[in-house]
């Protein structure tokens, strides 16, 4: 599940809201037996109640209404809460999910409200990393879990040798997406740089028995509608805007619109050797 701070920033680099909340709901598709599997590990029960922090358009905010789990889905985004609410509407647990606008750094929660406080792919957008988590433990019961989505590995579809292509082609492609986010030579203000792991993190803010897993996800050609759709999303990304053109090789841009062009032999999902995988890591920590 994406959040609201990643929403905003692809946003402004890939066609506005209404394309990026239709690839958040092709997301949260594709992905939707791993998130299974992560509330199966979170171990969330029907008596217990949970914050979703930064919910996006809500895939695990229903994943965990599921389990009959008290749900409150909170994110800066408006819209996003109001698709969350409309995702569980006719969901048997509707009535147990509420939604709220808010930052998350800010939660006007009680302390110690939540049996699980669930955050994806959010944390590593914060100017603070360390006071937004330490926020999330506040309003975290004795007992209860922390888990942070983040970290991963980034999802790869093709072979490493491919003709129309230099070797590693989606190796470069993901350097040059990283490289979008490197730390900025001037801080702005309020920024809090914060150099260790994740794991880390949740022991700095006082939690306990930190464990991490990461859940793996492989497809086999031939890919299903929203697996094609969300390669087709996250490559068409990079050929988007001029600046992203300009970070990668001519050569590598000349090779992803080939693969992406329906008439051309070399079409990505023609192929039949294609396999797409990901890994989504979790982080979480105990509130003693």
């Amino acid at each position: 599940m994406t959040s609201q701070t990643e929403t905003k920033a692809a946003e402004a680099n890939h066609g506005g809201q209404g394309a990026w909340r239709a690839a958040l709901y092709i997301h949260d598709r594709v992905f939707e037996g791993s998130h299974q599997e992560i509330a199966d590990w979170l171990g969330l029960t029907s008596e217990q109640s949970a914050l979703d922090a930064g919910c996006g358009v809500g895939g695990m905010t229903a994943v965990l209404a599921e389990r009959g789990a008290s749900v409150v889905a909170v994110d800066l985004n408006e819209e996003g809460v109001e698709h969350t609410l409309e995702r569980v509407r006719d969901q048997a647990n509707a009535a147990k999910v509420d939604g709220l606008v808010a930052d998350l750094t800010e939660l006007e929660f009680e302390d110690e409200t939540f049996d699980l406080v669930w955050c994806s792919r959010t944390v590593h957008h914060l100017d603070d990393m360390l006071k937004g988590v330490r926020e999330l433990a506040r309003v975290t019961k004795p007992g209860g879990t922390v888990a942070v989505r983040e970290g991963g590995f980034g999802f790869r579809v093709l072979p490493d040798d491919v003709e129309v292509a230099e070797r590693w082609l989606e190796d470069r492609l993901a350097s040059v997406g990283v490289g979008r986010f490197g730390r900025p030579r001037e801080l702005k203000d309020g920024m809090v740089p914060y150099a260790f792991g994740w794991s880390q993190l949740l022991r700095d803010v006082g939690l306990e028995d930190v464990r991490a897993k990461t859940f793996g996800f492989d497809s086999l050609s031939p890919l299903s509608a929203d697996e094609e759709a969300w390669v087709r999303f996250h490559w068409e990304r990079w050929l988007g805007t001029e600046e992203m053109r300009e970070r990668m090789d001519s050569g590598d841009v000349e090779a992803l619109e080939t693969l992406l062009d329906p008439g051309s032999p070399h079409h990505v999902f023609s192929r039949p050797d294609l396999h797409l995988r990901a890994g989504l890591t979790v982080y979480a920590g105990t509130k003693r």
